[in-house]
């Protein structure tokens, strides 16, 4: 460790102490909303005032341009913000499947610290014997989060510690078939198609719902006399549907992310790299705890206060396709060290018509997914910093030769680690999901000589188990 390593990690224990001492243990509010891509934030660039509550919040906060769920599907990023854990290593890295059974949640680490835990609106992550919390989830159908219990929790909760989550379900779609927000000033990202304007409408009308519930949040925490002595997170759990969720490029993966401790926290910006997986031991190192072992994150306090520390050397990506709506078979991985993002694809075009060039059969099912994604090879690689739109495949590029190399070594050596069922050039086999490949639903239609002939479908908890 040398010197100004050894510096900055005895100021960050003085700091720690210093505000831990100050006022107890501090408050937990994370504010989650669905679906929510990050450039449609005023404070991460959209030129319309279409988030004025969140933009007045990263005045406030520190903003990280960095931070990075795995798996842009909702089950999955939840999972890795409770657990700690990237998907597959928690078991919950299919859409509306669970996580194992004995995995430890921010539940188990704050509650011996004298902490409730509660989750308030969209739960979407299964068992409840995993996932328990402090006081009983919010039951609705609605999908406005309840603003009287939020009220109820902090009234009843303000003398003792507490992590609360809130789930908003906004805005996630369905969205409002005649939108109320101008069809011809919406803002088209690059990697979008022109006809996604009247789904963009829709979508900015549900931003402004949950812009109010947040509004309304604050507003209780200031009633309660809480905001000073609570650390308020606020981010999106993905990218939105038209383009960025179900991928592993950035714009499905990294993610908004605003912290706000006044007092403690300056306000500003930072380009620490960071994952859903370094909440859980953040929140447990504010605690004044350490994190239970198994935890794949690691706290990121201290950049709370340097802002210009590095924190994580690589965050990593995770796609199944098996097992969402428009269900195939198209597996994705990537690594990201905060510039170059390398993505691995495991069935390509590319890939079966090499197969098929040495003799072998090619799976129906296979060559359906890979159909999908005419155009994808099977590697990729991107410069965020001058393509952030990830545009330009620099993946053929000799220049970059050993950047690829890199992370192409880092991303199968870390999903190794994690017990990845995937290996390059291995098999791909069909998961236990709620919507076989071989069976038609609302958004995905069987060919009808293929439906029911897949004959086994595997557990991924077992396939994904280790040693």
């Amino acid at each position: 460790m040398n010197f100004r390593i050894l510096q900055w990690s005895v100021l960050f224990c003085v700091w720690l102490q210093a505000v831990v001492c100050s006022a107890g243990k501090p408050n937990f509010v994370f504010f989650l909303s669905d679906d929510q891509l990050k450039a449609d934030y005023g404070c991460y660039g959209l030129p319309l005032d279409l988030t004025p509550v969140t933009d007045q919040l990263a005045k406030q906060g520190l903003v990280f341009e960095k931070m990075f769920t795995a798996e842009p599907i909702c089950a999955p990023s939840r999972a890795m913000l409770f657990t700690g854990q990237y998907p597959v290593r928690n078991g919950l890295f299919v859409q509306h499947t669970a996580s194992r059974d004995g995995t430890q949640t921010v539940y188990d680490a704050l509650t011996p610290l004298g902490y409730d835990v509660t989750l308030i609106g969209k739960v979407h992550v299964k068992p409840d014997s995993v996932f328990r919390w402090s006081s009983p989830t919010t039951k609705q159908n609605q999908k406005a989060l309840p603003m009287e219990d939020v009220d109820a929790y902090f009234a009843k909760n303000k003398e003792h510690p507490f992590c609360l989550f809130l789930a908003s379900h906004y805005p996630h779609g369905p969205y409002p078939a005649k939108p109320k927000f101008p069809q011809d000033q919406v803002v088209v990202h690059p990697y979008m198609t022109g006809g996604s304007k009247k789904g963009l409408a829709g979508y900015y009308d549900h931003i402004a719902k949950k812009e109010k519930e947040l509004a309304q949040v604050l507003q209780l925490l200031e009633k309660y006399d809480l905001d000073e002595n609570t650390v308020f997170i606020y981010s999106s759990d993905h990218g939105n549907g038209m383009g960025a969720k179900y991928t592993v490029y950035d714009r499905g993966l990294n993610v908004p992310f605003i912290v706000r401790w006044p007092g403690k926290v300056k306000p500003g910006r930072t380009k620490a790299l960071a994952s859903y997986a370094d909440v859980l031991p953040t929140f447990v190192e504010l605690a004044g705890g350490k994190p239970f072992d198994g935890v794949d994150g690691k706290s990121f306090a201290p950049v709370l206060m340097n802002p210009e520390a590095k924190h994580q050397m690589y965050v990593y990506g995770v796609m199944t396709q098996q097992g969402v709506w428009g269900t195939h078979v198209f597996p994705r991985r990537s690594a990201h060290n905060g510039r170059f993002h390398y993505i691995y694809n495991f069935n390509t075009l590319e890939k079966i018509a090499r197969d098929e060039a040495a003799g072998k059969e090619i799976d129906p099912f296979h060559r359906i997914g890979a159909t999908m994604h005419p155009e994808v090879p099977e590697e990729e690689l991107y410069d965020t910093d001058s393509d952030p739109w990830e545009l330009n495949n620099l993946a053929k590029d000799p220049t970059f030769g050993k950047i690829k190399a890199e992370l192409k070594r880092e991303l199968f050596q870390w999903m190794e680690s994690q017990h990845d069922f995937l290996t390059e050039g291995g098999p791909i086999p069909y998961l236990k999901s709620k919507h076989p490949v071989d069976q038609s639903s609302e958004k995905y239609t069987c060919p009808p000589e293929l439906e029911g002939t897949v004959k086994e479908y595997l557990d991924p908890h077992v396939l994904t188990a280790g040693d």
